[in-house]
């Protein structure tokens, strides 16, 4: 069994991003030309006692530690908050709001095929709980699922009554499957705030007569396409599951109201936009706004 890492405590230095040093002693974090940040040492610090307190940003330590132990390093209190700062802003810095952050629960992984084995070992591996499930039979209840997010993996048209459940419960969900080869992720649904899968098939219909008919006919289908198109896709469930179960960052994931369409062969990332329509059923199924969802848009 995988157990989760620890709760940060403190402030934690984006792991991502390489720290290096400048001749004349300054600090550089990232190796991006356009968006690498390079900081100059406070006057009287040294590149050692800095690069020692950047070593403290691990989210072992919390904040008060890291200014009490930078003040035996050698800088001062206030160098220390100027630091935190504009490492914050420039978004290296992730800061732990408490020490005690509640447990949340699993993420609900719902399909059969190669999707739902990809996602569900990469939420895994990122120390999430998942459970998993393949049917919904007609004594279904998602609230006994307890789930902060449903992913809809593999099947090209998912099953409508669960649909019409989860947007009922106010449960976020994300379609993920593939479509003639090519990977399709979203729209992420936040029921009450977003538009929802009936909407995507309203606005389909109403470009195409025949969609109904055609839908019908794929449902509980699953789609086909290469172990690499299976892996990139998965990839990039996974990114949007991790803006909305990560602090916020000031930005939404890009497959609210939208879909992100892979195709590996063409080297693009389509967004295709599913705008709410005002004569679906989410206006009326959805939970008030306030109970709408718990993951942030």
């Amino acid at each position: 069994m995988t157990l989760p890492p620890p709760r940060p405590v403190g402030p934690t230095l984006d792991p991502r991003i390489a720290v290096l040093t400048r001749p004349g002693g300054r600090v550089q974090f990232g190796w991006d030309p356009e968006r690498a940040l390079v900081l100059e040492p406070p006057p009287g610090v040294r590149t050692e006692q800095l690069l020692a307190v950047l070593r403290l940003l691990d989210g072992k330590n919390s904040r008060s530690h890291v200014l009490w132990t930078a003040v035996e390093y050698g800088m001062a209190p206030t160098d220390v908050s100027k630091l935190l700062g504009d490492l914050d802003r420039a978004g290296l810095l992730t800061v732990a709001d408490s020490p005690e952050v509640p447990e949340t629960h699993p993420i609900r992984v719902h399909g059969r095929g190669p999707l739902s084995d990809a996602v569900s070992a990469g939420l895994t591996d990122a120390g999430i709980r998942v459970s998993r499930s393949t049917r919904y039979s007609a004594e279904g209840d998602v609230r006994r699922w307890n789930a902060t997010c449903v992913v809809l993996t593999d099947d090209l048209v998912a099953e409508p009554r669960l649909v019409a459940d989860l947007v009922r419960s106010g449960i976020p969900h994300l379609p993920v499957r593939v479509r003639d080869g090519r990977g399709v992720v979203g729209p992420l649904v936040l029921p009450g705030r977003t538009s929802c899968l009936r909407c995507a098939d309203l606005l389909r219909s109403a470009n195409d007569q025949d969609w109904p008919h055609l839908a019908a006919q794929l449902l509980g289908t699953v789609g086909h396409a290469s172990p690499a198109v299976i892996m990139a896709t998965a990839a990039v469930a996974l990114g949007q599951l991790e803006i909305v179960l990560s602090p916020p960052r000031g930005h939404a994931p890009a497959s609210l109201d939208a879909t992100l369409e892979i195709d590996l062969g063409a080297h693009r990332l389509v967004t295709r936009r599913w705008p709410r329509q005002v004569t679906c059923s989410c206006a009326y199924l959805a939970p008030a706004l306030g109970e709408a969802s718990r993951l942030p848009s």
